[in-house]
């Protein structure tokens, strides 16, 4: 099982070689196991250079992707319903990565913390 989670801005960063931000996934792969969002996964293929390709499957098939099953859904869901009772939007894709990392009971590592304002969520951010 993962021990935390990479937003897909962390992994893009990384694979572009901002040292600052590979220098800290190298230093949290050297003690647990990344884990990434389905969706996250997603939005990093999206938008996969072709040049990219092989070193971008070569980590994201090093990590370990958790799906988004009922659960995640339903809890993603509930975010962006509550939140846009409040009148702050919450995009999707996010709701469903901070989802599965809540459900997953594990950290999120992101260099955007404003796309997670979810109350309980464990997150780490990181700067460029």
């Amino acid at each position: 099982m993962a021990d935390f989670l990479l937003d897909s801005d962390v992994v893009i960063w990384h694979l572009r070689g901002h040292s600052s931000i590979a220098d800290r996934v190298l230093s949290l792969a050297r003690h647990g196991r990344i884990g990434l969002s389905a969706v996250a996964r997603a939005e990093v293929l999206q938008g996969m250079r072709e040049p990219e390709r092989k070193a971008t499957l070569g980590f994201l098939d090093a990590c370990e992707t958790l799906p988004v099953v009922k659960e995640t859904a339903d809890r993603a869901g509930e975010i962006v319903r509550t939140f846009r009772s409040q009148g702050v939007t919450i995009a999707l894709p996010d709701a469903l990565i901070g989802a599965t990392a809540l459900l997953a009971g594990l950290p999120l590592f992101t260099c955007n913390p404003r796309h997670y304002p979810i109350e309980g969520l464990d997150l780490r951010a990181l700067s460029t």
